[in-house]
């Protein structure tokens, strides 16, 4: 049975992105954010199972994290939250979901960032763009 599962849970999840989303991302001087957050999305995810699926969208800017959440949980029916997703206003929003399996259970997590407010030190960096990682993990255990 273990080799059964083993062979089973070798497949990330297949997340069609948010309406909206666009794979090609405009130049600017977010590219170094961007890259590190998709960087730790990837190195959370690997595991002795392989290497996770990892895409990276250019969101519209009046794009909730609401909308974005509830996209992808729609996606995962039966599966479980991990932690707290909640919107606390801040520039980087994340959640989690684990497949409800016993044995190596897949994981998805999502990441989206945001541009900081106009008055933050930081606005002038992508003051229009909206971003966001989705990583579909092999079958993990934890």
């Amino acid at each position: 049975m273990a080799g059964v599962r083993w062979t089973k849970a070798g497949e990330p999840v297949p997340i069609a992105a948010p309406p909206g989303a666009s794979t090609v991302l405009p130049a600017g001087d977010y590219t170094m954010v961007v890259d590190n957050r998709r960087a730790e999305v990837f190195t959370d995810l690997r595991n002795d199972r392989g290497v996770p699926t990892i895409a990276t969208y250019a969101m519209p800017s009046a794009t909730t994290w609401d909308q974005v959440r509830s996209g992808v949980a729609g996606q995962l029916d039966g599966w479980k939250q991990i932690g707290n997703c909640d919107d606390l206003g801040e520039r980087q929003v994340q959640c989690a979901w684990s497949e409800s399996t016993r044995l190596w259970p897949r994981l998805v997590r999502i990441v989206l960032l945001r541009p900081a407010e106009s008055g933050d030190a930081n606005s002038y960096v992508w003051p229009d763009n909206t971003f966001l990682v989705i990583g579909s993990a092999h079958g993990v255990n934890r």
